[in-house]
């Protein structure tokens, strides 16, 4: 395998005339302030801040892209399940401020429409071309009799934006310990979905990560372990998450798309590899049949899934050589549009595994 030694970056055009128009506001207001006008000034930058259209643009310009640009994805750094698998506290998190209103006007972090594409994101020093993925032709299956799919979630205490249809008192920020409200029953909706089209799974409802965060990766992995042994038919290990997106003052992020005319939470595959040390051989298996997941998911509905994310982290993945993580939406997010997301999840997965 080829190690990346450096990465070129493209610059891009689109982003001149916002980074000029930026700059030239933020002079303006640092005059205005520096002549006596500062209450009026920190009101304006308030209500900047708080304007989504800005906030896209504002992260446009930090990432270098334009913020019209639908043929690639740009996501801040501070994402996903948990960068050291060692955390000793939940990364990326906020405090979560109830609205006054029914509507989840949380910013959308708008996501690529990549139909019939795989585009990964690599976070690792290996270089790998999807295209390669594609052509190892290796896919997700369920073959024989007993339990094919074993669902469970390292994090499961992660939930999601309060709404009226799931109202509820986070025990954290961010998270509760109740399963009626967090990403395991996220779980029991890809579990309901499998089996309504003829593939039995097993779900692990346990909750590792709460009341000690540290040591949930170990946690979940024993039971994980135990579980391959007692149900040698499973061929398939999902660990079900939420993402954690934050603008700098902790407003969170939503992905979100809209598919048949309802708002629906976007997903993200994410990959493990041996890059940060653990030993775990055999990820590159688990990037293919990922690839072919994510192509599968891409054609069937083009916006639902983020690119795919290639990690230094193994998650666990090294227990088997069908193994992935999935965040399903981020905490900008309702239940209602994670579970729209799984649902649509759970029926292409279906698919991919049976035919």
């Amino acid at each position: 395998m080829k190690r990346r030694k450096h990465q070129k970056f493209r610059s891009r055009g689109g982003i001149r005339l916002p980074a000029v128009i930026t700059l030239c506001l933020a002079l303006s207001l640092l005059i205005f302030s520096r002549a006596g006008g500062e209450p009026i000034a920190q009101k304006a930058l308030t209500g900047l801040a708080h304007n989504s259209g800005f906030v896209t643009r504002a992260m446009a310009l930090e990432f270098g892209v334009s913020p019209d640009d639908t043929a690639e994805v740009y996501t801040p750094r501070t994402a996903a399940a948990a960068r050291d698998e060692q955390a000793e506290n939940p990364l990326a998190e906020s405090t979560y401020v109830p609205s006054s209103g029914t509507e989840n006007d949380n910013p959308v972090l708008s996501a690529a429409d990549k139909a019939a594409t795989v585009s990964i994101n690599n976070e690792t020093s290996y270089d790998v071309d999807a295209a390669d993925c594609l052509a190892a032709d290796e896919h997700l299956s369920a073959d024989g009799d007993g339990p094919q799919v074993l669902i469970y979630h390292t994090h499961g205490s992660e939930s999601y934006t309060p709404d009226a249809a799931f109202p509820y008192t986070p025990t954290e920020t961010e998270r509760t310990t109740d399963t009626n409200y967090n990403v395991v029953r996220v779980g029991d909706e890809l579990q309901k979905v499998l089996e309504d089209n003829g593939i039995e799974a097993v779900h692990i409802r346990e909750i590792f990560d709460s009341p000690v965060y540290t040591g949930a990766y170990d946690r979940s992995l024993a039971v994980v372990e135990d579980t391959l042994a007692k149900y040698p038919s499973i061929t398939t290990v999902i660990d079900v998450h939420r993402d954690s997106i934050l603008t700098d003052d902790g407003r969170a992020y939503k992905t979100s798309c809209t598919i048949n005319g309802e708002e629906t939470a976007q997903l993200m595959l994410v990959v493990g590899t041996d890059d940060g040390g653990l030993y775990h051989p055999d990820w590159q298996e688990n990037l293919n049949r990922a690839a072919s997941l994510q192509y599968r998911l891409n054609r069937t509905y083009p916006t639902l899934m983020r690119p795919l994310n290639l990690r230094t982290q193994r998650f666990n993945q090294h227990a088997t050589h069908s193994a992935f993580l999935v965040e399903v939406g981020s905490s900008g997010n309702t239940m209602t549009e994670a579970l729209k997301g799984i649902r649509l999840f759970g029926e292409v997965l279906s698919a991919e595994l049976t035919t």
